[in-house]
């Protein structure tokens, strides 16, 4: 499957839904990068978005090639509502204020 043939209705729906946010702060910050020995980067709420996404996919046993999973996590991202895409912001936000 190459990615200009997925289209929204492609998108595979993890099992259970992302909201609220399936994903705790502690989890997080694992994720966060040290670069060249600076202080990690805080994942922002798209990334938090897809981190739980790829976890939900993978607990179905359902994860696609890297490739075609980005691509799947941009577009479900996009069709979330308001007050998911929030969640996530806040999220990111929280993490961004314990530092």
């Amino acid at each position: 499957m190459n990615i200009t043939d997925i289209t929204q209705s492609q998108i595979i729906v993890p099992s259970q839904p992302l909201f609220p946010p399936p994903i705790t702060q502690d989890q997080l910050e694992t994720y966060s990068t040290h670069i060249n020995g600076k202080l990690p980067r805080i994942p922002t709420a798209f990334v938090i978005y897809k981190i739980a996404y790829r976890q939900r996919l993978i607990a179905d046993n359902n994860l696609p090639p890297a490739n075609v999973f980005s691509h799947m996590a941009i577009l479900s991202y996009n069709r979330e509502p308001r007050h998911v895409k929030a969640a996530y912001v806040n999220l990111s936000i929280l993490l961004r204020s314990g530092r």
